[in-house]
């Protein structure tokens, strides 16, 4: 397995703000309030993994399959060659579980589920909303413990969350056990509001990265970094 997983693509400099693409054995945690950019910037990840030939899970908790597809689509990241080739994984989680049903022994779920983690990344969005009905300090443990386990192979685990979905104690835990924490926010810049990326830690990194990052979405161009300064 290679040392960094490149995330670049044509016409894009975002892998660049983080040092060129993600670090073989990263544990990686997005977290910020809903619609601060987590997703998209998991996302725009993905996208430029699977034009690497990089192998790539990804669990989400929002979209099904065709949802996930035409908002790929829609950002300009056409997965559809990707999917088929295998070379990215999607499991959705809605809509087997309602939001107003429990969602229970998922954290159990997601150690027994090793076809999940033999892609080389592996994304779960929103990991906090999968798990934050049966997970505890205990269970953040054992699982924390399961994806370092995981990631010690040179594989690299992406996490999303929003902080009030999980107790002080688990998002700690979690916290302490990433090696990539970015947290994601919106700001005013003049009239406009952007999305802002701040790197808060970052273990592994190979290369210099950008501690805060201003981006914008457009339609079929996706996720756009903001030329100007960030205050």
């Amino acid at each position: 397995m290679p040392s960094l997983y490149s995330l670049q693509i044509q016409n894009d400099e975002f892998h660049k703000k983080l040092g060129g693409g993600l670090p073989a054995g990263t544990i990686g945690l997005l977290k910020g309030d809903h619609g601060s950019g987590k997703s998209v910037i998991c996302q725009r990840m993905v996208y430029g993994l699977i034009n690497n030939d990089v192998s790539v899970s990804y669990i989400s908790t929002q979209l099904t399959t065709t949802d996930f597809i035409k908002q790929m689509v829609s950002l300009g990241y056409n997965v559809i060659r990707g999917i088929i080739a295998s070379k990215l994984k999607f499991f959705p989680v809605y809509p087997l579980i309602s939001e107003n049903k429990e969602r229970s022994d998922y954290s159990k779920k997601l150690i027994s589920s090793k076809h999940i983690f033999e892609s080389e990344v592996v994304f779960i969005d929103s990991f906090s909303s999968l798990v934050r009905f049966d997970i505890d300090e205990k269970s953040s443990i054992d699982l924390m413990g399961f994806f370092k386990r995981i990631a010690a192979t040179g594989k690299v685990i992406i996490l999303t969350a929003l902080e009030d979905e999980l107790d002080k104690r688990t998002m700690n835990e979690v916290e302490s056990a990433a090696s990539l924490l970015i947290e994601t926010s919106t700001k005013k810049f003049g009239a406009d509001l952007k999305n802002l990326m701040a790197v808060k830690k970052y273990n592994f990194a190979l290369g210099s990265y950008a501690k805060q990052t201003a981006f914008r979405v457009e339609p079929k161009i996706g996720l756009v970094v903001e030329i100007a300064a960030v205050a």
